[in-house]
Formats: structure tokens, sequence, C-alpha cells
């Protein structure tokens, strides 16, 4: 999905990193299943489910979704698009509230740049943050959108390292960014993803460090060419934890998934709406 050409007024970031991650890349190889004989019986049966056999194991997904976000004790909706490129950066651009109180902006990673920018109305700056701190927390961020909405990453032809926890759970460990970074995910009995959850850096604790954080997840989406990711997702800091209600700040529907094509930006594949409990 090419920059839209009457965009809301993003970060000039946002489109430039948007373009750069969604630049042609080489063909993907189609998936096997025979290759997920090794893994432990929670990875089997998530990825089974997911990825027909034969599914390009593309690295970049492009998503819709809509929802609410929590700033400070209210809940405000939101729309956004985002790009996710595995091991490498995200865009994720949102317009957050409504006609008279209305926040645009992007969350974005790349690997010359982490950056949070919000407006009000696209014109007044309200958030900017960037740095070391940024950084860090963006890559668990990465690692844990590419268990959820990427599954092809997790496969071992895409290089993808599995551990065994328990019948229910496994952990995987991704690149992102810089960083190496498990995320434990929970697959109930069918093979459908629950949650995921890790050890994400928060800089703005006191002082900053590791915090658990995670999401669960309600349904799957399931697009046009039969691929399943997490859907009706409540996500937030302390997962886990008896603070995890408070820390819950972000409840989403993936509404809808371009997936560029081999010949990269504009090969696109609408996902059909067939969510499913």
């Amino acid at each position: 999905m090419p920059w839209p050409r009457t965009a809301p007024r993003y970060p000039s970031a946002a489109e430039t990193t948007w373009n750069a991650l969604a630049a042609p890349h080489d063909p993907a190889p189609a998936f096997d299943p025979d290759t997920l004989a090794t893994l432990p019986p929670p990875a089997r049966r998530l990825l089974g489910r997911a990825l027909p056999a034969g599914t390009p194991l593309v690295s970049i997904v492009e998503l819709h979704m809509s929802g609410e976000m929590r700033l400070g004790k209210r809940w405000l909706p939101f729309t956004a698009e985002q790009i996710l490129r595995a091991g490498v950066g995200f865009v994720w651009r949102a317009v957050v509230g409504g006609r008279i109180v209305r926040f645009v902006g992007a969350d974005i990673m790349s690997p010359d740049l982490a950056l949070m920018e919000f407006r009000v109305h696209g014109v007044v700056p309200v958030v900017r943050a960037s740095g070391p701190h940024v950084t860090r927390s963006a890559a668990g961020r990465l690692a844990a959108e590419t268990a959820t909405w990427l599954p092809q990453a997790l496969t071992p032809q895409m290089g993808a390292a599995w551990t065994p926890l328990d019948d229910q759970r496994a952990t995987v460990t991704l690149g992102a960014g810089n960083e190496t970074v498990d995320v434990n995910i929970d697959v109930d009995t069918d093979g459908r993803l629950v949650s995921v959850g890790l050890q994400r850096w928060n800089g703005s604790r006191k002082p900053p460090g590791l915090e658990r954080f995670g999401g669960e997840f309600a349904r799957d989406f399931v697009t046009s060419d039969g691929v399943r990711i997490g859907s009706r997702c409540r996500v937030g800091w302390g997962w886990g934890t008896p603070s995890w209600p408070q820390g819950m700040f972000f409840r989403a529907d993936v509404t809808a998934v371009d997936r560029p094509g081999p010949t990269g930006p504009g090969d696109e594949s609408t996902a059909i709406d067939r969510s499913e409990h």
C-alpha cells in the first residue's frame, strides 16, 4: 500500500520510513509444513493452523485496525494503519480521538530511528520522544507484533528459534533491530493464538527497566490467502500480574490486511473479514 496522497499530517519521518520498509524484496520461499516436525507442540499447532501449505513466507505485513486507546483515565477511539517488517522496523500511523480533540501522529522504528510523535489536529505538538529508551522499547514492540501479525516470520524456514515451556506455551526468539527478544506464546489446543508476553523495556518507569508486557486475543483475523493472525486484542504493561487491569492501554481489532506481493509495494491482497471467535 503506497503512502496516501491525501494523508493527515503525519510526521515526515513516517512517510520516509514507510516507503523504506515497503521497498521491493526478494521472492519469498513457500511454506513447507514438514519443517514444523521438530518444533515444540504449541508452535506446531500455531503455525500449522495459521499458515496454509505453500503460503509465501513474506517478511512484511500491512495492517488496518481500529479500537480504543487509554490516555490518562479516558479511552479514546482510534483508527490506524501499520507496516511491519520482521526484524527491521514498523510505522504505526494513527488518528486518535474525535472531531473536537484529535491527535494525529505515528510510532516509528527503523534501523536509523525510533520516534513517537503526535500533534493536536496534526498541528500543535503534544508528544515527541526519541532516544535510547524509545529505541529499546520499540524493539520489544516489534518482536511482540511480529509474533502476533506475521506468523510467516515464526517458521524455521525464516530462522525463528523455539524453546518449549509446556503443552500450551513456547518461547520464540526473534531479532528486532539490534536486540534479540524472547516472546512467550500461549496457544490453545486447536492452535489458536491466545496471548503473547515478554519482558519489554519501559523508559517511563523509575528507574527505567524491563517490565512484563503482553496482550490477549479473542479472535483470529483470516486474510484472503488463508493466513490467520491475532485480533480482538487487549494489550498493556503488567502482563500476568495484578497490575494488568491498570496497565492495559490498547484495545483493537484488525480490520484489513494488505500484503505486498513479490513485485513490491502496490501488489496488494486485501483481507476478507472472516474474524472468528
